[in-house]
């Protein structure tokens, strides 16, 4: 598996998946862990939780053994060190966190960007330019992580759309739309997976992205890329980052300018 790597392939479509790289043993610790969480999820934040995070928040309900023998898993720190390169590191508990399945009805997070989009167009001065350049493909920030604990066909994507500053035209971004969170009107379960799934099929180029149970994914957030929840597909997929010893003093330089263009356009 580890030879078929094509860094060329993640650099230019900006996702790569090490298909059933969690060995059936591992999943199987993780899976009894995942399900405590999935419900806690809904314990804590009602039926239409779509995750539980950071997972660190509930060591005395979670038994961490399996995360930590994920964190150490050889196969896949080889594989990410030959996506990547040396220094990286996957599962941190005080950031993963555990996408879950709604229970009430579909659900869609819309379309975004994540990073350094956060900053509009017309806000962006010739600092935040500057920066952008300097940051956008760096590889030791923006790597973002699902691994699905079990088959999981939630997340849309946009390949390539990583490498552009800018927007095509049709991409809109439209996380936060009341419509994203309630379907419209009084619509079954059927007509609002149909309402979101036409929603995801609006994005140009947009593509799905099917995990099998043990598959690990890491994509460029700097994408476009959404989330399809439905309540009938049970869903537990790992969410985390991708961080590397340079990630925190990069990640608050950026953040740091990004105060700043926000206060003076205000």
């Amino acid at each position: 598996m580890l030879e078929d790597i094509d860094v060329s392939k993640y650099l230019m479509r900006g996702y790569w998946i090490f298909r059933r790289i969690i060995p059936a043993s591992l999943l199987r610790d993780l899976r009894c862990q995942a399900d405590i969480a999935r419900s806690l999820a809904h314990e804590i934040n009602g039926p239409q939780a779509q995750r539980i995070q950071p997972l660190e928040k509930f060591s005395d309900k979670l038994d961490f053994q399996p995360f930590k023998d994920y964190a150490e898993l050889a196969d896949l720190r080889e594989a990410i060190e030959s996506l990547l390169g040396p220094g990286y590191t996957h599962a941190h508990l005080n950031i993963m966190g555990l996408l879950v399945e709604p229970l009430e009805h579909p659900w869609c997070c819309g379309w975004h960007r994540d990073g350094v989009v956060e900053v509009p167009i017309r806000d962006r001065n010739p600092a935040m330019n500057a920066a952008m350049k300097e940051f956008w493909h760096d590889l030791r920030v923006f790597n973002q992580v699902n691994c699905a604990l079990y088959a999981d066909s939630s997340t849309w994507f946009v390949p390539g759309s990583h490498l552009r500053t800018f927007d095509e035209p049709g991409e809109i971004e439209s996380t936060g739309r009341s419509d994203m969170q309630i379907p419209p009107g009084s619509m079954s379960s059927a007509e609002a997976e149909r309402y979101y799934l036409d929603h995801c099929l609006s994005m140009p180029n947009a593509e799905p992205i099917h995990l099998f149970a043990g598959d690990f994914m890491i994509y460029r957030n700097l994408a476009w890329h959404t989330g399809l929840y439905l309540p009938y597909q049970p869903r537990a997929t790992i969410h985390d980052i991708i961080s590397h010893p340079d990630s925190s003093i990069i990640t608050a330089k950026w953040r740091k300018l990004q105060e700043v263009v926000r206060s003076s356009a205000k």
